[in-house]
């Protein structure tokens, strides 16, 4: 039986980790698991008729990380590197074999081919991808598993060179992605799995590794998998922990498995495990799945259902992804009904070509137009990404549920959750401040939505990031608190001096995230001194201050503005994902120069 005859009556169980688990079986020994197929045969061997034993019936040969690249970096032989990858790899094709002959079922062999790191900017990485398959076609391997990608450039010239010399092979690529749902190179899941179901030479794609179950569920749950492809994936176990030098997976067989009849019933074939999993897990998804028939994928075609499908859903996110600075521009929504300015405001911004406009929930406790209402009216009147502030403040569940679900209906996809600034004591008679949620059990809430509602589209959330008052672990914990609730990136109270940097360079050290750093430029020696004694949250350092005098014109002052904020975005290349523009006083042009300025 082939596996495409296979994989038409049952779902297929593939093996789990092989570098993470060896690395637990014989940690702290000089030897790395694409090592030991030559210098410990007998170990590889065992760990392929362990997952034999409990029920896997697709074994990856152990080659994930068998490239010039990784024999150069590791130092495994110098003299010849080809010569070594070349004996090897035909040493785990070999060994996986052996296993599967040794079992009374039909074992399937897929050669495993990882990445290959790029050296330098010439590398041809081309020419080994092209050299590693030749190798397992010449030991007669017709399953290929390519596995872990950020992008489709190799797998596409990878998928081209199989076929033409391997008319009939069985080609399954998976990509990987972090929790925001974005690979290295910047691609959205959405994206990178369109891509592999429009290739018709590929039979089957999907995602592995780096995520944890919960998460390549809701991925899972959002994309529009290809109906003629088969779809794989294959999880993390968790996220990885340090204790004592030695990296801990978290163990939790049922609720991988249970998550895992989740994914299943999306419409997937192909389910096994990656780094973290051990026979253990597969021996669970044996038990309970083995022998099932797959669930025929559902077809999710937004546009035939007539929904509008954004092009411009999350460009902020994919365009940090890709290493590339973004420009974010706050406006405070009118007090009253004239919406002149502040529409005449999103025109200009987006003239400039600022990437999104954020807009402020009431500041300062002071009521203005509602947010998500003047966000709807910019995404169709300027279209321009936006992202309304939503306080915990001044709603109920009740209510916060229902803003949410009408801005969705009007294209919102992206929120900055924020606790929203207290009510001032003189108003607490007639006013009073709900909070129902903090600003993570709001994350939580919004996730949830996600799961349950928006799963084709979820909603974007950003997190405030005050880098002023608390010790830098204790503000890196409550950061790392919001991205496990769902936060994608944060925006910065305004910085304005070498501290502030020196916290946002010490938090993204602590937190893999994506940070906007705040600037609010200082149009006057009076607006200094205010912003300086009478703002809470903000630091504003003296010798800033004495970069203003009482007496200057307005347009000295604006000059010093901007020359203090090209001063700070040049200090802050190396550490900011994008700057983030507060207005002051409704001066776009002002905005508009500074962001001029920065980009000679």
């Amino acid at each position: 039986m082939t596996i495409q005859e296979y994989l038409k009556e049952s779902i297929l169980i593939t093996d789990g980790a092989m570098g993470t688990y060896y690395d637990f079986l014989y940690h702290g020994e000089d030897s790395v698991a694409e090592e030991a197929n030559l210098t410990h045969p007998e170990r590889i061997l065992n760990i392929h008729k362990e997952y034999i034993r409990q029920g896997a019936r697709l074994l990856r040969t152990n080659t994930f990380a068998l490239n010039e690249s990784t024999v150069n970096q590791l130092g495994l032989d110098m003299a010849s590197p080809k010569e070594y990858i070349t004996r090897n790899l035909k040493a785990a094709v070999r060994l996986a074999r052996q296993a599967a002959q040794e079992s009374k079922e039909q074992i399937f062999i897929g050669a495993d081919i990882g990445p290959v790191p790029q050296q330098e900017e010439n590398w041809l990485e081309d020419e080994e991808y092209r050299r590693l398959i030749d190798l397992f076609l010449a030991e007669g391997v017709d399953i290929f598993i390519l596995e872990t990608f950020a992008d489709m450039r190799p797998v596409g010239k990878m998928v081209s060179h199989i076929r033409k010399k391997k008319p009939d092979a069985f080609i399954l690529v998976q990509f990987a992605v972090n929790p925001t749902g974005y690979s290295q190179m910047g691609y959205s899941a959405e994206r990178l799995i369109r891509e592999a179901g429009e290739l018709k030479e590929i039979d089957g794609c999907g995602l592995n590794c780096s995520i944890g179950v919960s998460h390549m569920l809701r991925f899972i749950k959002q994309l529009d998998l290809p109906s003629d492809k088969m779809i794989s994936a294959l999880p993390n176990c968790g996220y990885p922990h340090i204790v004592r030098g030695k990296t801990i997976y978290s163990d939790s067989v049922s609720y991988y498995a249970e998550r895992m009849e989740k994914i299943l019933n999306q419409g997937v074939n192909i389910i096994g495990g990656c780094c973290g999993t051990t026979p253990a897990y597969i021996g669970e998804l044996t038990r309970r799945y083995a022998g099932r028939r797959p669930i025929r994928k559902k077809e999710m075609d937004l546009m035939a259902t007539g929904r509008k499908k954004m092009t411009h859903q999350y460009p902020m996110i994919e365009k940090m992804n890709r290493g590339e600075k973004v420009i974010a521009v706050e406006l405070d929504p009118p007090f009253n009904e004239d919406q002149t300015r502040f529409m005449e405001g999103a025109y200009y911004l987006k003239e400039k070509g600022i990437d999104m406009i954020t807009i402020a929930d009431s500041p300062m406790a002071r009521s203005r137009a509602d947010s998500f209402l003047s966000a709807s009216k910019l995404i169709k009147d300027v279209e321009i990404p936006v992202i309304p502030h939503l306080t915990c403040r001044d709603r109920n569940r009740i209510s916060i549920r229902s803003t949410i679900l009408g801005g969705y209906a009007n294209e919102i996809r992206n929120i900055l959750v924020v606790t929203g600034d207290p009510i001032d004591r003189a108003e607490k008679e007639v006013t009073k401040g709900v909070f129902d949620f903090n600003s993570i059990r709001l994350m939580e809430f919004i996730q949830s939505m996600n799961e349950e509602l928006f799963f084709r589209e979820p909603i974007c959330m950003g997190g405030a990031l005050n880098q002023n008052g608390a010790s830098v672990p204790a503000i890196a914990s409550r950061m790392k608190k919001k991205v496990e609730a769902g936060a994608s990136f944060f925006l910065t109270q305004p910085i304005y001096d070498e501290e502030g940097i020196e916290k946002i360079e010490k938090l993204k050290s602590r937190v893999e995230t994506k940070i906007l750093c705040g600037i609010m430029p200082l149009v006057s020696y009076r607006n200094a001194m205010f912003i300086r004694n009478e703002m809470p949250g903000i630091h504003v350092p003296e010798e800033v201050v004495k970069r203003y005098r009482p007496e200057m014109t307005r347009k000295e002052a604006e000059e010093t503005a901007i020359e203090l904020s090209l001063e700070l975005i040049r200090k802050l290349d190396k550490v900011a994902d994008g700057y983030y523009f507060m207005v002051p006083f409704n001066r776009v042009d002002l905005i508009g120069r500074i962001i001029e300025e920065s980009r000679k």
